[in-house]
C-alpha cells in the first residue's frame, strides 16, 4: 500500500482545516466545547476537524451551525489550497474576517 496520500484524502485535509478555522472564528478554542454546545458527536468531530471522512448529513449539519452554504465550504477550501483569501470573508456578516490561507 502506498504511504502517498490521494487526491480525496487532501481534500479532507482541507475540509478539516476549514472547519476547525470556523470552528475558532466562533470563539471556540476547544472541540469538545464546540461540538457538545452545537450536539455534535465529539469523536466524530474531532475526526472530521482532522481530515476523516464526513457523510454528506454532517457536512451539512456544519453548513448549517455556521450559516454557509456547501458551495461557501467549498469556496473556502478552494481559496486555502490555492493560498488565496478571495472569498472575501470582510463583506461576510456571518463570519469573523480570519485568514484561511495559514495553518
Amino acid at each position: 500500500m502506498s504511504t502517498k496520500n490521494h487526491p480525496k484524502d487532501e481534500m479532507l485535509i482541507n475540509l478539516g482545516i476549514v472547519i476547525r478555522r470556523l470552528r475558532l472564528n466562533k470563539g471556540f478554542k476547544s472541540a469538545e466545547l464546540f461540538s457538545y454546545e452545537n450536539n455534535l458527536n465529539r469523536t466524530a468531530y474531532w475526526r472530521w476537524e482532522n481530515g476523516q471522512n464526513i457523510t454528506m448529513k454532517n457536512f451539512f449539519k456544519i453548513c448549517s451551525i455556521h450559516d454557509l452554504s456547501p458551495k461557501e465550504v467549498f469556496d473556502l477550501m478552494e481559496n486555502r489550497y490555492k493560498g488565496q483569501s478571495t472569498l472575501s470573508l470582510a463583506s461576510e456578516p456571518k463570519i469573523v474576517n480570519k485568514d484561511f490561507t495559514e495553518e
